[in-house]
């Protein structure tokens, strides 16, 4: 009796342990299929949009207009958007730049020069060779002429002379500087005077520039015309020699060559000619070398002269 007793127990725990086991097993299975089903659906949500909730007013039924205007709440919708495509995975040399903002900020490139324009290139076409040309002979060599032979230098015309009677003139100034000489003018000329600038070589003492005026017959008739203007510092001097450069009939015929002198840098005067003339005559020297000097220096200008004694 007390065998069969033990042996009840021991039936109804083990019968007790494997209820529990499959109770536990299938408590078990509910959980792992629960766990699974969260992953699942966290996955979606991950890879998919999430649903949309749009408040949208439906037309309300006739009849219900009071209740919309008493604050009724909107309906609620739930709408699916439709799930945009994958992004195409971009190869990393195609990855997007960086943002204006967080980019380095790269130096301008350097600007090429342009090539210059040239015309398009023809299509390469095979030609035959041209035909060659057949051997020239060498050419003689050019006898060169014989050298011309040099004329001889004509001698140096003698400076002719003529006399018209007038050797006198009044000495107004004389400088150093031709700038200073140049100043006085002006003064003269408002004084009724015709002055002329002079350049004299006075051997040790230098050169200097006379200003000059006027060309008189006797040094009596100098001395009036100094008296009539009052030049009580002016003094009458002897210069005989001057250029004779033509012959006008009036001082308006002399005038277009008066102008080209003095583009020049020379002072031009005129003095009382033959047969009422009126002869134009740059400078007044004492000796002929002087004048001759100055002859020299208008014909490399380009002007013909006379030495002449007044």
């Amino acid at each position: 009796m007390a065998d069969s007793g033990k042996k009840k127990r021991l039936v109804t725990l083990v019968g007790l342990l494997i209820v529990l086991l499959l109770g536990a097993l299938w408590l078990a299975g509910n959980v792992m299929q629960s766990s699974r089903g969260s992953r699942k659906e966290v996955r979606a949500q991950a890879g998919q949009p999430q649903p949309v909730v749009v408040k949208k007013q439906l037309p309300a039924p006739a009849g219900s207009a009071a209740n919309l205007g008493e604050g009724a709440e909107l309906a609620m919708v739930r709408k699916k958007l439709p799930q945009p495509p994958p992004a195409p995975e971009l190869p990393p040399s195609a990855a997007p730049a960086p943002e204006p903002s967080q980019a380095a900020e790269a130096p301008p490139p350097a600007q090429e020069e342009k090539p210059a324009e040239t015309a398009p290139a023809a299509a390469a076409v095979s030609l035959p060779p041209p035909p060659a040309d057949p051997p020239v002979a060498p050419a003689a060599p050019a006898v060169p002429p014989p050298p011309a032979k040099p004329e001889p230098a004509k001698p140096p015309e003698r400076a002719r002379t003529e006399r018209f009677a007038a050797p006198f003139s009044i000495l107004l100034s004389s400088c150093r500087d031709r700038e200073n000489a140049l100043a006085g003018l002006p003064y003269y000329r408002q004084a009724g005077l015709t002055p002329y600038v002079v350049q004299t070589d006075l051997g040790d003492k230098g050169t200097w520039w006379r200003t000059l005026t006027g060309s008189f017959k006797s040094l009596d008739e100098a001395s009036r015309a100094k008296k009539a203007f009052n030049l009580t510092d002016a003094v009458v001097v002897k210069t005989p020699f001057a250029n004779l450069v033509g012959a006008y009939p009036s001082e308006a015929g002399a005038a277009e060559m008066a102008a080209r002198l003095g583009k020049l840098g020379h002072f031009p005067y005129t003095v009382p000619g033959p047969k009422n003339s009126v002869q134009l005559v740059v400078g007044a020297f004492l000796a002929q070398p002087a004048a001759e000097k100055l002859q020299r220096e208008l014909a490399a200008q380009g002007i013909p002269s006379q030495v002449v004694q007044r």
